[in-house]
Order: C-alpha cells, then sequence, then structure tokens
C-alpha cells in the first residue's frame, strides 16, 4: 500500500465518520457494495477516480481533504512536504485515467 492510499483511508474514515454515515449508509449513498467499501478502507482496493467522485459528492468536501495529511503544513519543509503529496495525487489520477482508456 503507498501512502497516497494510506492517506486517502485515513481521511475517508475520518470524513465518513464526522458526516455520521456508518459503512453500510455510505456504500448505499456512493452506490457501492458494502464489500467493496470494505476492502477500500482496508486497503485491499483503490477506488476509480468515478468513485472518489461520488464520494466528494455525498461527503460535500473538497477532493484535496481525502489526500491531505492531518497535520499542520505551516512551516516551509512541510509545504515541500504538500508539494510533493499534490504531485503524487495528480499522477494517481493521471494513471487511472489512463486505465480507463
Amino acid at each position: 500500500m503507498t501512502h497516497v492510499q494510506e492517506v486517502f483511508i485515513q481521511n475517508l474514515r475520518i470524513l465518513r465518520n464526522k458526516a455520521g454515515f456508518t459503512q453500510l449508509e455510505f456504500s448505499e449513498k456512493i452506490g457501492l457494495s458494502p464489500n467493496y467499501l470494505n476492502a477500500v478502507e482496508n486497503g485491499k482496493n483503490f477506488p476509480s477516480v468515478d468513485v472518489i467522485q461520488r464520494i466528494i459528492d455525498v461527503l460535500e468536501i473538497m477532493p484535496y481533504q481525502l489526500f491531505l495529511e492531518r497535520q499542520n503544513f505551516q512551516s516551509s519543509g512541510n509545504m515541500q512536504k504538500l508539494s510533493e503529496l499534490k504531485q503524487k495525487i495528480l499522477k494517481l489520477f493521471e494513471d487511472a485515467e489512463k486505465s480507463m482508456e
């Protein structure tokens, strides 16, 4: 599992719970089977760009919120980490789009 996936999983769980959804309720809202959502949250599967968009829509969040590490990015060292994470996310989306072609 990549670092990006770990961050995504952590944020997905936090944001889903903050919105008050159980895995079952959330899977129904985003149109996935409960087993698939469970596999995503356990790092066995990674959602497609389409599924990520549905997650963003249901949780009413900005896309970056699923990929931003839960720490303060105010220092210049942390800004560098944020920039690196942004590049990894962009590559992940590019790879996902290519695999859908």
